[in-house]
């Protein structure tokens, strides 16, 4: 059954750790989680060595991305990867759904770097840091959730742990939305390097960009294409001998648009 991130959550316990380190033990019943779940028996102590999930090009689930309603609000996911920046209290949730089903119908599992939220497509990766210890991980959204105010995530247990906000339940985080197939780019010698000036997952709209950026100027001195990447279709400019030149004319691109414009490496 899909899981709705805490619609049985009663009571919000709090207390703190008796584990003598400046983190809570991973093992403790005590802390800021919930009546009706917790962080479960035989808890592996070695959390802080899962890696971060590590972000790459997956197709927008169709079904998982539908409008829904709970609890008389009605919810509108986004259907495109894109920018998208958001800060507020993140939650986790432990093993009252642990191995149940996910919005995205896979498997939860508890110490995995896994996230749920309410509105951002299904699956994505997100940075979040926190704001109070500026501790980071990253994270795979593949549930929907939190459905309780002033929550923006439902962080796995894993990732809460890392994040130092088991004890107290919930804190104060920015959330970073993480494109996959942006890179980090060398100075000089890069090679092929594009603009893109957006990403969807109807090639129709990236048709439709392609014809809105054909009388740029800059276009005009490069090319332009579209890119299919699993289920996204990118809207490339380039390419791009160098950096500099690709940083001027994605300025450039910017300010006469108003697009949100990335360079990468192809």
């Amino acid at each position: 059954m899909t899981r709705l991130p805490t619609f049985l959550i009663i009571t919000l316990l709090s207390g703190c750790s008796s584990f003598p380190t400046d983190r809570p033990d991973p093992t403790s019943k005590e802390g800021g989680y919930y009546s009706d779940d917790g962080p479960g028996k035989d808890i592996p102590r070695n959390l802080d060595l899962i890696k971060d999930a590590e972000p790459k090009v997956e197709g927008v689930a169709k079904r998982a991305n539908m409008p829904y309603k709970v609890f008389g609000e009605k919810y509108i996911p986004m259907r495109e990867i894109g920018p998208y920046k958001e800060t507020g209290h993140a939650s986790w949730y432990g093993k009252k759904y642990h191995g149940n089903k996910t919005s995205l119908g896979e498997v939860y599992d508890m110490y995995g770097m896994t996230a749920a939220h309410k509105t951002l497509p299904l699956p994505c990766y997100v940075k979040v840091t926190n704001l109070v210890n500026n501790k980071t991980v990253i994270v795979r959204v593949n549930d929907r959730g939190p459905f309780i105010k002033d929550r923006i995530i439902d962080l796995s247990y894993a990732a809460a742990y890392r994040l130092d906000i088991i004890e107290k339940g919930s804190e104060q985080v920015l959330v970073e939305l993480i494109e996959p197939f942006k890179e980090t780019l060398p100075e000089k010698n890069a090679g092929q390097l594009y603009i893109q000036v957006g990403a969807f997952s109807d090639k129709n709209n990236a048709e439709a960009l392609m014809n809105r950026i054909d009388s740029l100027a800059v276009r005009r001195k490069v090319g332009s294409k579209i890119m299919q990447r699993s289920s996204l279709y990118s809207v490339l400019i380039g390419p791009y001998d160098s950096k500099e030149d690709a940083e001027k004319s994605s300025s450039i691109i910017a300010s006469e648009t108003e697009l949100n414009t990335y360079i990468i490496k192809e």
